[in-house]
């Protein structure tokens, strides 16, 4: 047992302790700092301080007196003595900072107290610390620690004026808080979302996902925008221009229209359409409207402006080119480049029905995936034939739900009378897919089923189906909601 006792008093012994017990140590550490990764703790961070400070120095340390048997007065000793209480002091309140601010429901306070307000306590914590480690490890009073300590900090100062500038700027707006992490901001014609805020820079990731980073100081010193304050919401200004021959009035009331229909657009507050200028070609109209965010702007402005060469096209709304151009005669920019008899050439047994003066009367319309043709409790105007894509038939229910009854497509046709009954007032039509249609007045239609019987019928039957469709849809969710006489 003393020879033991005696062998491991030998460096040998403690050099192969330290030996394996250093690389064990980073093993472990590797395996747990992985672990925590892949479930994104905060964690993670500082064991990652443990591995490559804390481990280390002290593996030197006793390196250097375990096996070099150096003194622990000496001047190496003591460097690497103080490096290692300092690195752990850092690690320490590395952890606190992840547990109270960065764990669990705890996510919410650090977001009341910013990164940078954090690392800035952690620094002065470390610097106190190490004021306290620098007396007691080099036995010299705390005076002379101070003193050392203000020497350095004007030595550093001078050495580092920018990047503490960049500091001070970022207290500044800590302090002011005229940005936080997830507001969206624009600033030098970059928009995008504050992603981290250092002690340097913000970091703004913009929609392409990319990461500008902009100093502390650019944005103190100079001018920015947050889209986010005083609220999220985001209005948006969209300028269009149409035909001197399209009445204002009309123009007005159907972009009013399509905004309030347009998903994303909100309705409180009103979307507005102005008269804005009369320009070299057209008259511009100014649409003002609101989004719940900036996230949502672009998306939502992209289905207005979809929804605008959709509703120019079946309104007969002129957008005019901003150049000359020269059509031969009889051609029309304006009008689909389809004429009315090539889509018949496709429908033959409404093509049968018709009479060559009816063709005048026949009016192509266009519309895009989610717009809608018909709501409930507003009269049909005409009738249609769907010559391509597919529309939902939705019932809306007491309580403002609206269930899927079913879906007609290309050959069917639907409108006055025409899609279930005298239930239409019920009813919702939605575009599934880009729609053409073939629109006539109702008394047309009224003809041209009473000249074909077949095609009457059939349209009575689909009528009858439709209607039957919706009572029970709407019985199967709350009971019978419509006469069942109708």
């Amino acid at each position: 047992m003393n020879g033991l006792s005696d062998f491991s008093q030998l460096p040998i012994f403690q050099a192969i302790v330290l030996a394996i017990g250093f690389p064990i140590g980073l093993l472990f550490l590797n395996e747990w700092i992985g672990f925590l990764e892949r479930r994104s703790n905060p964690l993670a961070k500082t064991l990652r301080t443990l591995r490559n400070l804390v481990l280390p120095s002290l593996a030197i340390l006793l390196f250097l007196t375990w096996i070099l048997k150096l003194p622990g007065d000496s001047s190496l000793v003591r460097w690497v003595e103080t490096a290692f209480w300092v690195a752990l002091l850092f690690a320490l309140l590395g952890v606190i900072n992840d547990i109270v601010f960065g764990m669990g429901n705890r996510k919410a306070l650090g977001e009341r107290f910013p990164k940078l307000f954090r690392d800035l306590a952690q620094a002065l914590l470390v610097a106190i610390g190490a004021m306290v480690i620098y007396s007691k490890v080099w036995g010299m009073e705390i005076q002379g620690a101070l003193t050392a300590l203000g020497l350095g900090s004007i030595v550093v100062g001078l050495a580092l004026q920018e990047p503490l500038g960049n500091i001070v700027s970022g207290l500044m707006l800590l302090l002011e808080r005229p940005l936080n992490v997830g507001d969206w901001v624009s600033v030098d014609g970059v928009t995008g979302k504050v992603s981290e805020i250092n002690w340097r820079s913000v970091h703004i990731q913009t929609p392409t996902s990319e990461i500008r980073v902009v100093p502390n100081v650019s944005l103190y010193k100079g001018a920015f925008s947050n889209l986010s304050r005083p609220t999220p919401e985001r209005t948006e200004i969209v300028d269009m221009g149409f035909s001197y021959d399209d009445p204002p009035n009309k123009v007005k009331d159907l972009l009013l229209e399509l905004l309030r229909n347009t998903p994303g657009v909100k309705t409180n507050p009103e979307p507005l359409v102005r008269t804005f200028n009369y320009a070299d070609f057209s008259i511009i109209y100014r649409m003002i409207f609101t989004v719940e965010a900036q996230e949502t702007l672009g998306a939502t402005r992209d289905r207005v402006m979809t929804r605008l060469w959709y509703l120019a096209r079946r309104e007969g709304l002129t957008i005019p080119f901003p150049i000359q151009m020269e059509y031969r005669p009889g051609e029309d920019p304006s009008k689909p480049q389809k004429s009315t008899t090539q889509w018949l050439n496709e429908q033959p047994r409404f093509k049968i029905a018709l009479q060559p003066s009816d063709l005048a009367i026949l009016d192509l319309r266009e519309f895009t995936q989610g717009e809608l043709l018909h709501t409930p409790n507003k009269s049909f105007q005409g009738c249609a034939l769907i010559l391509r894509g597919d529309i939902e038939i939705l019932a809306s229910t007491s309580d403002g739900q609206e269930l899927l009854v079913a879906n007609i497509s290309t050959g069917e046709c639907f409108g006055e009378n025409l899609t279930a009954g005298s239930s239409s007032d019920a009813i919702t039509l939605r575009a599934r897919t880009d729609v053409t249609l073939l629109w006539l007045p109702s008394m047309e239609m009224d003809k041209l089923l009473n000249r074909s019987p077949s095609l009457s019928s059939e349209v009575g039957d689909a009528i009858e189906l439709r209607r039957l469709a919706v009572q029970a849809v709407l019985k199967q969710h709350h009971g019978p909601t419509l006469r069942d006489t109708e």
